[in-house]
């Protein structure tokens, strides 16, 4: 049965991040990914920091804010890139478990120096770990498929937030999009994402 509740997705679209990079070949990390700004390793290290900065805001914790522009993350810093998607585990252990008690989803919460609605950021974080596991996925030409109920929470987060986003410059320019387009497709395009996007010919 797919996940229906954000308990269960944020740590399901956790897994999907961290599975694709564990997939992701270290010898395409010098790849371009569907952000245009990004490479793959890029991509990992920003996967790190997000988990770093999801456990945080979870437990309440203040993040050190240079961990915003933390390149590689700490947890990475002085490793093999053939050990990342290892160190990836388990950081992805701690994020999920501190969003797994129901406390971590009430009051206010903080992520990357914003202060919003723990319920709010944690249907964020839902919506860009699966988005990120798609930019992975594609990236490095895997083939993995977004379970219906992330695609069709990430297309509601981002139908309410992508305009806050693409204002922080969070988000790309949305992408032209059939109205009857596949959820995943629309959710994509909202987040700037082109759904027919693949890395160039070596």
């Amino acid at each position: 049965m797919l996940p229906t509740t954000r308990d269960e997705q944020l740590p399901q679209s956790i897994d999907l991040a961290v599975e694709a990079v564990r997939v992701a070949p270290v010898n395409q990390y010098r790849g371009p990914t569907p952000c245009s700004a990004w490479t793959v390793k890029d991509l990992v290290n920003h996967i790190a920091v997000m988990l770093l900065m999801t456990r945080d805001a979870g437990t309440r914790t203040a993040t050190d804010p240079s961990l915003l522009t933390a390149n590689p993350a700490p947890l990475l810093a002085g490793r093999p890139e053939s050990e990342w998607a290892l160190l990836l585990t388990s950081s992805a252990n701690q994020a999920a478990r501190a969003w797994s008690e129901p406390a971590a989803w009430e009051g206010q919460a903080s992520f990357g120096g914003s202060t919003m609605p723990a319920a709010a950021l944690g249907r964020i974080l839902i919506a860009e770990f699966t988005i990120h596991a798609w930019d992975t996925a594609v990236a490095t030409s895997q083939r993995r498929t977004i379970p219906a109920s992330l695609a069709e929470a990430t297309f509601a987060t981002y139908s309410k937030e992508a305009p806050r986003m693409r204002s922080l410059g969070l988000l790309g320019d949305q992408v032209p999009q059939d109205a009857d387009a596949p959820v995943l497709d629309r959710a994509l395009a909202l987040a700037g994402r082109n759904r027919r996007w693949t890395p160039p010919p070596d």
